[in-house]
């Protein structure tokens, strides 16, 4: 009996160096750089960190926020990763030499639009003349998609006026400092709305096809890591799904990550809803793909924004997503 108790210790102690000497491999540690603050619209990320999504793709993520112009720096040069920029960004950063690229689609549509009150009788583009246009600043997706869509509807500068309102355009407009107000698809409407306010909405994405937010990484990232810049694409597919198929879930994950979210607050419960209509859940064939890419870039050149054409080809890769 001793003997065989003697075998069994000897049994147990060399299963137990075997596992001691097999460890668990090791997460890779990654910053995803999230434009703007803390906000329920980016539950996925949320729902991939609490869910084990990231986790299970080899991944330990740290959420960092901060200025879209100072992250992609941060990205092109390689100092960091990966990022969520929007096709604008990426477009004129490689104009400038940073080797930023797209690799994965986050938003379907365009997400920005044009909001105003019924009683402003804005009901198509070229109702736009002659008034007086708040937006958050002369930069970004929301200068972007207005200059986009007034350009389609054949107006000009002289036409009307843009006013930079920061981020208070849902106050502004109601208050009349301004006749219309450009705003994100899923945020400024529904505040509107939920407050009584009957509006009349012009999406971009109506009118033209663009490029709205992805996800980024570098040029060097995908010669030296494309395993890893696999891994955070399928991780990013599956927290969209995971997010869409369960609002409420990936709401109340939500709250531990953005301050001062109710838990049943209706107006961001809305917001996620409709930030949901606007994910991109299934890949795009590669011609529709370049072709909102190639609309984004004359755009940008009509703007003066960029100089000179680039191979908008090399600005996204759907080698991950297939």
């Amino acid at each position: 009996m001793k003997r065989l108790i003697f075998f069994a210790l000897i049994l147990c102690l060399a299963l137990t160096a075997c596992q001691s000497s097999n460890p668990e491999p090791a997460l890779t540690k990654v910053t995803l750089n999230l434009t703007y603050i803390p906000n329920v619209q980016f539950a996925p990320f949320y729902v991939a960190i609490e869910n084990g999504i990231f986790t299970k793709y080899g991944l330990d993520v740290s959420l960092a926020y901060g200025n879209e112009a100072d992250l992609v720096t941060l990205v092109g040069s390689d100092h960091q990763q990966f990022m969520i920029a929007s096709g604008e960004q990426v477009l004129l950063s490689r104009a400038q030499g940073l080797p930023v690229v797209s690799v994965r689609e986050w938003y379907k549509d365009y997400p920005v639009g044009i909001a105003s009150l019924k009683t402003s009788q804005i009901s198509q583009p070229a109702d736009l003349r002659g008034k007086v246009i708040g937006l958050p600043g002369l930069y970004g997706a929301n200068y972007i998609g207005f200059e986009a869509l007034a350009a389609h509807a054949g107006l000009t500068d002289a036409d009307y006026e843009l006013r930079s309102i920061g981020f208070t355009q849902v106050e502004a407009l109601v208050t009349n400092q301004v006749d219309a107000v450009v705003v994100y698809l899923a945020n400024e409407p529904v505040q509107l709305r939920a407050r009584g306010y009957e509006i009349n909405l012009l999406r971009v994405a109506d009118y033209l096809s663009l490029v709205g937010n992805c996800l980024v990484t570098n040029e060097k990232s995908l010669s030296e890591r494309s395993d890893l810049v696999q891994r955070m694409v399928s991780a990013m597919q599956e927290a969209l799904e995971t997010a869409a198929a369960d609002p409420d879930m990936a709401y109340e994950v939500s709250r531990k990550y953005v301050e001062n979210l109710a838990a049943d607050d209706p107006i961001q419960k809305q917001i996620l809803l409709e930030s949901i209509r606007l994910w991109q859940l299934e890949s795009d064939p590669s011609e529709v793909e370049v072709k909102r890419w190639e609309n984004m870039q004359t755009i940008l050149l009509d703007l003066g924004l960029m100089a000179n054409q680039i191979d908008v080809r090399e600005a996204f890769s759907d080698v991950f997503t297939k």
